[in-house]
């Protein structure tokens, strides 16, 4: 359906929300003003404001794709901008959580807005109808609830909560404007406290202070076994809650608790009298450098110390040694390994069980009080906390009908949409394409996270495999668009991903239009398989090695040149090699998070994968009329001599990365969607390679400044002697060698002179020592 367009965006209010959700507005390409208080300043009416985006562009991570968007935000205050408001799209009201204060805001808003503007509150469980019930019908009617959760701009998570008088198209505008263009994960939510990830997300944490505060556990054995061990995660509990604050989760639970009267687990909201005492000291989390943790300087340098739960002192961390830890992590499966622990006759193990009984308990009781999808409440769960399992995909990964006897058992009631499943004669909450409908009491289609959503998965599962190994596959997208999927441990690029690249690249030129190069990940590429080069290297096969290097790189041209598109859709960690495959590809239609670079200089290498040579080319193209194309030669070489890693798409087009004219999709889930339409309309408009062109090098010209540039790093201390060795033979290639004066060159001859210059490094012992200290340690070696 058509929906109405949103480009005006007003965030009022300027708080640390505020001004985060006005700053990923703006990294959406949104106008957008942003209004605070005024300032007793008469010469600075806005200062609130502007101290407000001072501050968060000092954060990290960044609020802003680059920080230069700041300047795009309109600053301005309730008394002389209120007016300003009749001429937007979207009034998203962020201001103090206090219902006096946001009915009074709100009465201001009904009385400039222009008819038809949609408005929402940004409350964390403040009940939405209650705050626009004293507005006009047109206004009620354009009303919601927003619930953005910190920091908005990287939290997947946004709850939209509708009011009884919210008319269902402002529901599907707004629904499809924060989706695809602010990319988020969006999960509709009944306007009940504290709505669905924070009513349950709380009571998680809440329900596992007790055991801390108790001496039953360490807090680092917590956050272990309730880390990615268990399906939450990688800050597991207590670095979730000094990330969080803790005195936000005081402030929740201490306006959860009156809040919900009939809650059969309400007095987990009532913190330990020591976790009030932790926020009377002010220990609330990173923001003040202490919470459950805090960085201390110790005589091996700094590191985190945990706090006693007894004398809320600091003191050194204990590295847990369990064996069910050990054994757990021998299971890959997610699921399995939640089952064994749960199931393990241990004391962790039963800790773990209370803990995933409670849980479980706990949200099936609230179906359908807070909502009437469990697909809703596992969403809500996975995005707005990081976990890597909902709590009804914990059910099913436990086995319902397992779960509810051992239950009995222990003399439990059993939730009546357990009871209700299992009725109908189910065994699960999911199957793999479907989800029980607790309304219904059937199992319905499972909804797709996103509009339009293509994944690999669902390709596979509709039998259209063209080619595929341990490594990749070639699968067939349908309407003449194949996609070429990386499947190894970690998206490194191995010696039979690029072989089977290279196969697929002849079979999409004779039964395809185009080819998209993508997958279901959390991250494009990390580079080349690092500990498989390094085997050859130490058994000395050095012909693996030069055959790894040259398939490597005459796969990665080979993109550029083939008779059809090549699309890649890059996010997350897209470094090294994986990066040279985007450089080289058509078009990129990347995700908005993408930290993108060449980092090879790190482990003792240069991009051998055309990636030198193709910074190169994207310098001297920018070059105007007699321009110096010194600063441009500069500028790839610093790039690729200082490993710059893109913190966003925009920066990766800053970088030279990205061109201008590749696109950036706010929706991770959306990306394929995009790429495939783009190789069909690119492959309909009659596409036809490139021809090979000759480059413009500088040779010793640029070659003396790049080493005088090298020289002063290093004298500074800013590159060590190697460094210095591996950014010289950067700088050979970039300068097009020692040659006596500027000339052009044809491509081949630089791409020699990258393979050259990386088989120079492959038999340098300070390379070997470099590679192997990143495997081991996962940080790069100065040396």
């Amino acid at each position: 359906m058509k929906h109405t367009r949103i480009r005006k965006v007003a965030v009022l209010g300027s708080g640390v929300m505020g001004s985060q959700i006005a700053a990923h507005c703006v990294n959406a390409g949104m106008d957008v003003l942003l209004l605070d208080l005024k300032s007793d300043n008469p010469k600075r009416p806005n200062l609130v404001a502007e101290e407000s985006i001072k501050k968060i562009s000092k954060m990290k991570p960044a609020p802003f794709g680059l920080p230069e968007f700041a300047h795009r935000i309109q600053l301005g205050n309730f008394d002389d901008d209120l007016e300003k408001l009749g001429k937007v799209d979207w009034i998203c009201e962020v201001i103090i959580e206090r219902m006096d204060i946001k009915k009074d805001m709100m009465s201001r808003i009904d009385a400039i807005r222009s008819k038809g503007t949609i408005v929402s509150s940004n409350t964390s469980g403040l009940p939405i109808s209650k705050i626009s019930e004293d507005c006009s019908e047109d206004m009620k009617q354009h009303f919601l609830g927003t619930h953005f959760f910190n920091p908005p701009r990287y939290m997947k998570l946004l709850e939209l909560i509708p009011t009884p008088s919210t008319k269902p198209e402002v529901m599907e505008t707004i629904h499809h404007f924060c989706e695809t263009v602010l990319g988020k994960g969006v999960v509709v939510c009944k306007d009940t406290p504290n709505f669905i990830a924070n009513r349950i997300g709380v009571f998680s944490m809440a329900n596992v202070l007790p055991y801390f505060f108790e001496g039953k556990f360490r807090a680092e054995e917590i956050d272990l076994l309730c880390g990615t061990l268990a399906g939450y995660s990688k800050a597991a509990s207590f670095r979730t809650a000094d990330i969080a604050g803790l005195d936000v989760l005081q402030h929740v639970s201490q306006n959860l608790y009156p809040a919900v009267p009939d809650d059969e687990k309400r007095e987990v909201f009532q913190l330990p009298e020591a976790y009030k005492k932790m926020v009377e000291k002010g220990f609330i989390g990173n923001k003040a450098r202490a919470g459950f943790y805090k960085k201390m300087q110790t005589g091996k340098g700094r590191e985190f110390h945990v706090i006693n739960p007894k004398t809320l002192e600091y003191e050194p961390q204990e590295k847990p040694e369990l064996e069910i830890v050990k054994e757990a992590k021998e299971i890959s499966n997610k699921a399995e390994r939640l089952k064994f622990l749960s199931n393990h006759d241990s004391r962790e193990g039963t800790f773990i069980w209370e803990v995933q009984r409670d849980l479980m308990l706990y949200s099936a009781n609230r179906v359908p009080e807070i909502s009437d999808s469990i697909e809703a409440v596992d969403r809500a769960l996975k995005w707005g906390f990081n976990w890597e399992m909902g709590p009804f995909e914990r059910w099913d990964a436990l086995g319902v009908k397992e779960t509810v006897d051992r239950l009995t058992l222990e003399k439990v009631s059993i939730p009546k949409v357990v009871k209700d499943l299992l009725a109908a004669g189910f065994t699960g909450f999911y199957t793999t394409d479907l989800v029980f409908d607790p309304v219904s009491k059937t199992m319905i289609e499972r909804t797709p996270i996103a509009e339009n959503e293509i994944t690999a998965v669902s390709i596979r599962k509709a039998e259209k495999v063209v080619l595929e190994n341990n490594s990749a596959a070639l699968l067939n997208m349908g309407d003449g668009v194949a996609l070429f999927e990386f499947r190894t441990k970690n998206t490194t690029l191995n010696f039979e991903l690029v072989q089977t690249l290279e196969q697929s690249l002849d079979i999409v030129e004779d039964r395809f239009d185009a080819l998209v190069i993508s997958h279901d990940g959390d991250h494009f590429a990390y580079g080349a398989d690092l500990m498989e080069a390094m085997g050859y290297a130490q058994k000395g096969d050095f012909e693996k090695v030069y055959e790894t290097v040259n398939n490597f790189q005459r796969t990665a041209v080979k993109l550029r040149y083939a008779p059809f598109p090549v699309i890649s859709a890059p996010f997350g960690m897209t470094l090294g090699g994986g990066a040279e495959f985007v450089l080289y590809s058509d078009k990129v239609i990347a995700h908005h998070e993408l930290y993108m670079g060449l980092v090879e200089v790190g482990v003792g290498l240069i991009p051998a994968g055309g990636g030198t040579t193709e910074l190169l080319r994207r310098g001297m193209g920018k070059l105007v009329g007699e321009a110096d194309p010194l600063p441009f030669i500069r500028e790839a070489f610093k790039t690729i001599g200082m490993a710059k890693v893109s913190e966003s798409a925009e920066m990766a087009k800053k970088l030279g990365l990205l061109r201008e004219s590749d696109l950036v999709v706010m929706n991770r889930n959306q990306q394929l969607h995009v790429a495939k339409n783009e190789a069909i309309k690119m492959a309909q408009s009659g596409y036809q390679a490139p021809a090979r062109d000759s480059l413009m090098v500088l040779g010793n010209k640029s070659l003396s400044v790049m080493k005088l540039m090298l020289y002063v790093m290093n004298e500074a201390g800013f590159a060590t002697e190697y460094d210095k060795v591996v950014g010289e033979r950067v700088a050979f290639v970039l300068a097009g060698g020692d040659l006596s004066e500027p000339q052009t060159v044809p491509e081949s001859y630089l791409l020699k002179l990258e393979r050259d210059a990386i088989f120079a490094c492959l038999h340098d012992e300070r390379t070997h020592a470099r590679i192997e200290h990143m495997l081991k340690t996962g940080k790069p070696l100065r040396n």
